[in-house]
């Protein structure tokens, strides 16, 4: 039986708990189908306020069971570039103060909404239980040599209530000189004389550095194609960087449709480093 992951935050979307034995019968359909009644999008002239979170983001669940021996780990993880495949790992230790490996997982494959989610099944195991603390999950930048022990998500796993089946946060890993390890910022969307207004206010990004950013169509949590390429941000030594981008035509701003990501300005990285959605 398939363990499937309660997600039951905003940053990865609603899943149903529980497994399907396939017995559940859906009625016949009867009638002429009806023709579906479009929703209206909710739209504003602003400000429309938009929090920018350090992501990516993900969630784990991860279950033992002694008797028979297997280990049980699903992660899923949003905001990763599509296409990718990033390695995850059992590891011992804390992402604090990493140690050996435990458990190699089944890699991550993030599709064309930029979502991964694998679940690994470990057989005949000889660990008895999770442990209270020592244990944590990270999955890694990529399947090249040089990728696979830097760490782009991290979550120390916390079992103080000894169960057999425990969840896990995955957040940013920021290592000692890692990449915009305490990125934040905020954003403000305004329709001003028929034009959007998009202002960007940035903290925490490596201090010189050049980020793109991009209005998308979709959500964080399940990425969509390019609306409009946004002024660069560049960051001063501080690592604080603002931008304005004017983009004309634009009446009102639908909301829940949109979102602002932030990369870093490689033509080979996509990977975000922050992410807001518009109206949430």
């Amino acid at each position: 039986m398939r363990l499937l992951m309660p997600i039951a935050v905003a940053l990865v979307g609603g899943l149903a708990t529980g497994c399907s034995d396939g017995s559940s019968q859906l009625p016949p359909l009867t009638g002429t189908p009806t023709a579906a009644t479009p929703t209206a999008i909710p739209t504003t002239a602003g400000p429309v306020p938009v929090t920018l979170r350090h992501f990516p983001a993900g969630l784990a669940v991860i279950g033992l069971n002694p008797s028979t021996k297997q280990l049980t780990v699903e992660i899923r993880v949003a905001g990763l570039a599509p296409g990718t495949t990033r390695p995850a790992r059992l590891m011992s230790g804390s992402c604090a103060h990493p140690g050996t490996l435990l458990h190699a997982l089944d890699p991550l494959v993030f599709a064309a909404n930029s979502i991964a989610d694998t679940t690994t099944t470990v057989n005949d195991v000889t660990e008895t239980e999770i442990p209270k603390s020592g244990w944590y999950l990270a999955v890694y930048r990529g399947t090249a040599a040089a990728d696979q022990g830097v760490e782009v998500l991290c979550g120390d796993l916390d079992n103080q209530v000894n169960q057999a089946v425990i969840t896990a946060g995955l957040g940013v890993a920021a290592p000692p000189g890692g990449p915009d390890p305490q990125a934040a910022g905020a954003a403000t969307l305004t329709i001003v004389g028929g034009q959007l207004k998009v202002a960007i206010d940035a903290t925490g990004l490596t201090p010189g550095s050049t980020h793109a950013a991009q209005l998308r169509k979709g959500n964080c949590e399940g990425e969509g194609a390019t609306l409009h390429p946004l002024e660069a941000l560049i960051a001063d030594a501080k690592g604080h960087a603002v931008s304005t981008t004017m983009v004309p035509g634009i009446a009102g701003v639908p909301l829940n449709q949109w979102f602002i990501g932030v990369t870093p300005q490689q033509p080979a990285v996509l990977d975000p480093v922050l992410c807001g959605n518009v109206g949430t």
